[in-house]
């Protein structure tokens, strides 16, 4: 396995970690994505450099601005932050490998400025 690969793996495990963690609807998917990386790396690649992942209201992205399901704040806080950071990296070994989604750059400019605003 390279290492992008690994890296990619890595990040994309610990989201659908996260994701089960705060019951989030998506948490299976990412599940089936970490599953099919052995099979298809590549096949994995393509799926997350999806419009679902990273376009508009209804992606994957757009869900670290969700509203809190009534974990308490500080636990929340720091959920989300993981969210965006677990984001960052799948959204740079992505880009680091050719991804041509339009709004993953958007989405790391966001994450980055956020997290580094304490946001």
């Amino acid at each position: 396995m390279t290492a992008p690969d690994a890296r990619l793996l890595s990040s994309l495990t610990h989201l659908a970690e996260l994701l089960a963690r705060i019951g989030h609807p998506r948490a299976a998917e990412v599940e089936e994505q970490v599953t099919l990386f052995a099979e298809s790396p590549e096949r994995v690649r393509h799926r997350l450099d999806a419009n679902d992942w990273w376009a508009g209201a209804g992606s994957l992205a757009a869900e670290t601005m969700a509203d809190n399901p009534g974990l308490p704040e500080a636990l929340w806080r720091r959920e989300v932050r993981e969210f965006r950071e677990l984001m960052i990296e799948i959204g740079e070994v992505l880009q680091a490998e050719g991804a041509a989604n339009p709004g993953i750059s958007s989405w790391l400019l966001a994450f980055n400025n956020w997290n580094a605003s304490e946001v």
